[in-house]
């Protein structure tokens, strides 16, 4: 069985601030789940993901025709992700 989680975007992942106290814990608490998901060899990889500042969206609006390319940032942040583990 394959498995990913997916961590949301927040207005502070998009602007690359670093995270709050709070945040560190949970930081710590998701490193702890992640050495325990490798240790019973099950991750493969974990990774953060660039704000969508850096980020483009390609749109087929219809087959035979040239996509739409839209430049980022994009406003729509808790539709973004942030980064992921599998």
């Amino acid at each position: 069985m394959k498995f990913m989680m997916v961590v949301k975007a927040s207005k502070d992942s998009e602007a690359g601030t670093m995270p709050s106290e709070q945040m560190d814990l949970m930081f710590a608490a998701m490193k702890k789940y992640n050495e325990e998901l490798k240790k019973a060899g099950v991750l493969v990889s974990v990774g953060g993901l660039h704000p969508s500042s850096n980020g483009i969206r390609i749109t087929y609006p219809v087959p035979g025709e040239p996509p739409t390319i839209t430049e980022g940032p994009f406003p729509e942040v808790n539709e973004l992700i942030a980064g992921y583990c599998s």
